[in-house]
């Protein structure tokens, strides 16, 4: 292989690897949206539903004494951690339920 091919060979590979990235960080950048804040006093079945059409899988339910829960019909949200704000759709969203 001659010096020429080699370095055509390399910038190939270069710029395969620049495509690759910018595709990810492309992606990744797109991949947002804003946790709503109008929430709490809706039941959980009704956040729930509600974030996931917003596109977020991550939601943990906490009970407002402490401990976890399990999104029941007849919870209702006290609070939403980090409502407002701008988070990627795999952010962990914590949900306060009573």
């Amino acid at each position: 292989m001659t010096t020429e091919s080699k370095t055509a060979a390399w910038l190939v590979g270069l710029v395969a690897v620049v495509a690759i990235f910018l595709t990810f960080s492309l992606e990744d950048s797109e991949a947002e949206s804003t946790i709503p804040g109008d929430l709490p006093g809706k039941t959980a079945v009704v956040a729930d539903n509600q974030l996931r059409k917003l596109g977020f899988a991550n939601i943990m339910y906490m009970s407002d004494i402490g401990g976890s829960a399990v999104v029941r019909p007849e919870w209702t949200v006290v609070s939403v951690e980090g409502a407002g704000q701008t988070v990627g759709l795999d952010a962990w969203i914590t949900v306060k339920v009573r």
